[in-house]
């Protein structure tokens, strides 16, 4: 198997005449050298009423390398943003990178926001004291409805 992550537009058109020739995704994959979870994965992401169509499942791939062509950096400015409106606008990671992208603002995501709260609080930072959990995580009960009274 190939180790090239992406699918390319002969691969779209090959996947197509053998889906129409009735093959099975092991056999497709073998064919075009991919893995089955690939070929899978292109269908279930491309498939719609009509069936497979790789013109428009290229087309769909085009347009998501453009949309995050360009990687969004963790810039110093953005680490500023995130400190001034967590302590000072006392906003979650989530209103943060909602209010950025609503002003399409570059901006990581909220997830990355947690992450850089984490590492400061490692290193004995305190902006974690500004969020509504400070970083708190709930327990959940193991084995379904039992229910824990902590005391």
């Amino acid at each position: 198997m190939k180790n090239k992550k992406h699918l390319t537009r002969e691969q779209r058109y090959q996947i197509e005449a053998l889906l129409a020739a009735k093959k099975s995704l092991k056999e497709i994959a073998s064919i075009i050298g991919k893995d089955p979870s690939v070929v899978s994965r292109e269908l279930n992401r491309n498939n719609h009423k009509r069936g497979y169509s790789a013109r428009m499942a290229q087309m769909y791939a085009d347009e998501r390398k453009e949309r995050f062509r360009e990687k969004r950096r963790f810039t110093e400015s953005i680490k500023r943003k995130i400190i001034r409106e967590l302590t000072e606008e006392q906003w979650s990671p989530q209103q943060i990178v909602g209010k950025a992208r609503k002003e399409g603002q570059p901006m990581v995501s909220h997830e990355r926001i947690y992450e850089f709260i984490r590492e400061d609080k490692a290193c004995g930072g305190v902006l974690y004291k500004n969020l509504r959990h400070r970083l708190k995580h709930r327990k959940r009960a193991v084995g379904g409805n039992k229910v824990i009274i902590l005391g």
